[in-house]
């Protein structure tokens, strides 16, 4: 993949600024990247992602996603009903993953360390 480190750095300081997603990807600065540092430049890859959440009836309840067996989610679309009116998005997760990061937000000397869960798979939109 190319650039797949500046893409990665993005997506991170779009999660850890706290940015909502709104379809597009954010583009941010050299600088900005840079307070995003990856700890030992390692990403983890898990073999399943198990995602909690409440029901209609406000029930728990819980999902997988394993890459070899699971790999195909439907997720709400971000864009406006004009440019697509179709309301979700489809992807095949190829792969789940966890990076230790240590981001240093803007006026801060000490940075936190947190951890980042994502999955990586294209998006397509129907």
């Amino acid at each position: 993949m190319r650039n797949f480190l500046p893409h990665l750095k993005d997506h991170l300081l779009g999660r850890l600024s706290e940015i909502n997603y709104d379809g597009d990807e954010n583009q941010f600065t050299a600088a900005q990247r840079n307070s995003v540092v990856i700890i030992n430049n390692k990403i983890y890859r898990h073999k399943v992602l198990r995602v909690n959440y409440t029901t209609d009836d406000l029930r728990r309840a819980q999902d997988s996603l394993n890459p070899r067996t699971q790999a195909d989610i439907m997720v709400l679309a971000h864009e406006h009903e004009d440019e697509n009116p179709h309301p979700y998005w489809y992807a095949r997760v190829i792969g789940v993953f966890h990076v230790n990061v240590r981001y240093t937000t803007p006026g801060e000397y000490r940075a936190s360390v947190k951890r980042v869960d994502f999955f990586m798979g294209p998006l397509v939109c129907s």
